[in-house]
């Protein structure tokens, strides 16, 4: 069987494309791999020497930097995929064109596909193909698959014919066009748009094997076990040989351990299948490259683009046409001299160091409050002893509970203020890291894109009011603008923004009161905490 075979990623995902492609290669020794390289290319990289027989770029599949811009790293790799499919119909004489993410490991020769399609010439992988039967399941299954769409676009199997042509042209169209995660709108970037393809197209099949595409979201209740063979074909799923599997969330932020702990937490196959995978993404320097960040998310001068930039460009055919190639920054008309001359609050974003985010995270999160505040934080980790600290069942549970961190960080409030930005996703049912909470997600994504955690403090006003705040703030000995004020700023009546004047709420007795109780720290304090500001409550009301 002749196959050809693509995938699409950034430089961070390429230890994990070329271990694809070597697996890929063992069973298939004359499969075409073609990969979408959708990043700047560094001088180091040496393209010639990897692992597959061609490697293209958005520019050679026709794309202009100015449709690039419009993109954030995940929406490009996924936006490329449908006229690289035209294009490969067009080219490559083969049994099969098949699309594979990056995260994907073949374990054995495809050949059972040719029988799964039949006659078909389109093959669509539903996420799920049993109904969940705890909480959990719904929850972390069911409802993210109503999120992201019916079919997993990881797997994508095409055979040559009218259909499948017609398929790739209006894919690629919608792809051009649409492919952003915008889930108000119903969009998320590839996937959603192929919930429609058995209703628009014939010569369709819905490819249900429990062999193909296993992965972190569909592993409850299939039986995986492993044979006396000690090579790749030593794995078996409900019977069936395993073809391949998914590592969806395999590397740092750990997301594919995390939910197999849950599902198979006992299942010694599932493990080993886990081992083997990241020893043979770090053979191919994962270490080294799984942190690298995308050469299109900045400015030429090496300047962040922040999420709001990318969207009012994406609305706007004018700046396209005056901006053609909105990444260049010179000294006559550039983009970014217009974004700040115009539209300054979008590009004066402030971005912490590592060093000063680490130490944010901590300054940021007051134990004795969180503890006080929620009696089932309290019972977790004084009582029962079931977490290390007050931090770490905030980190575990907390935050996607939308517990506060500390009395100036109104959880519900940022959820809502930070939905639409581009990072980690909020409150998300992922791996118990720091890096899935609210409050890292502020000092990594809303902070930089101007969104605060609290209702009228303004960090960047904050900072240009104050100059010893400035000077200690720029010299890394303060970690963030908001862990001065919570410190030291309220107490001493600074104010948080230009909309909030402490003298004028210092002097009201419901004020003084929730001061001199020790419910609030400042003017500001007593403010959020009789329930004045968005997304708080009076505490009186408030349960957990």
């Amino acid at each position: 069987m002749l196959l050809s075979v693509y995938t699409s990623c950034s430089i961070n995902y390429l230890p994990k494309a070329r271990v694809l492609a070597d697996s890929l290669k063992r069973h298939h020794a004359d499969a075409k791999v073609t990969l979408l390289l959708n990043d700047v290319v560094p001088s180091w990289l040496n393209l010639a020497a990897e692992p597959f027989d061609r490697i293209w770029q958005p520019s050679d599949l026709g794309y202009d930097l100015a449709w690039v811009f419009q993109h954030n790293v995940m929406e490009l790799c996924t936006a490329v995929k449908g006229r690289a499919l035209v294009r490969l119909l067009e080219s490559d004489q083969a049994d099969f064109y098949v699309y594979f993410d990056p995260d994907v490991y073949v374990y054995r020769p495809l050949d059972p596909i040719a029988d799964y399609m039949g006659d078909a010439q389109i093959g669509l992988v539903p996420h799920i193909t049993k109904p969940e039967d705890t909480e959990i399941g719904i929850q972390i299954t069911e409802l993210s698959v109503m999120n992201h769409g019916t079919y997993n676009l990881g797997h994508l199997i095409v055979r040559d014919g009218p259909q499948a042509r017609a398929f790739s042209k209006w894919w690629a169209d919608r792809l051009d066009r649409f492919c952003f995660d915008d889930k108000d709108y119903g969009l998320f970037t590839d996937q959603r748009w192929c919930d429609a393809v058995p209703a628009l197209f014939d010569k369709v099949q819905i490819l249900r094997q429990p062999n193909i595409d296993l992965a972190s979201w569909n592993v409850n209740g299939r039986r995986i076990r492993q044979t006396l063979d000690a090579g790749d074909a030593c794995f078996v799923v409900d019977e069936y040989p395993l073809l391949t599997y998914h590592f969806s969330g395999t590397g740092p932020g750990g997301k594919h351990r995390w939910v197999r702990e849950i599902f198979g937490p006992t299942n010694g196959a599932l493990a080993a299948i886990e081992r083997r995978y990241e020893a043979a993404i770090e053979g191919r320097q994962q270490s080294k490259l799984e942190d690298w960040t995308p050469g299109f998310d900045f400015f030429d001068n090496g300047v962040p683009i922040p999420a709001k930039v990318r969207q009012l460009y994406r609305k706007h055919p004018e700046l396209q046409a005056h901006f053609p190639d909105p990444y260049r920054v010179n000294n006559q008309s550039c983009l970014l001299k217009w974004l700040r001359g115009n539209r300054p609050e979008l590009v004066n974003g402030i971005h912490l160091s590592a060093e000063q985010t680490d130490r944010a995270f901590v300054d940021l999160f007051d134990p004795e409050f969180y503890l006080g505040r929620y009696a089932l934080a309290r019972r977790d980790v004084v009582q029962l002893g079931l977490f290390e600290s007050a931090l770490d069942h905030y980190i575990r549970i907390g935050s996607r509970l939308l517990f506060d961190p500390n009395p100036y960080f109104v959880s519900s409030y940022y959820y809502e203020c930070a939905g639409k930005l581009e990072g980690a996703s909020l409150r998300q049912l992922a791996s118990p890291q720091k890096e899935h909470t609210l409050l890292w997600h502020y000092l990594t994504v809303g902070l930089p894109n101007g969104v605060e955690p609290v209702d009228q403090f303004d960090s960047n006003w904050y900072l240009s009011t104050y100059p010893d705040v400035l000077s200690v703030f720029s010299d890394g000995s303060l970690s963030c603008p908001l862990t001065h004020f919570v410190t030291f700023g309220d107490k001493e009546h600074r104010m948080p923004s230009k909309t909030f004047s402490p003298t004028v709420f210092a002097a009201r007795k419901d004020i003084q009161r929730a001061i001199e109780s020790g419910k609030a720290r400042g003017p500001f304090g007593a403010f959020i905490a009789l329930g004045r500001v968005p997304g708080v409550i009076d505490y009186r009301l408030r349960t957990d």
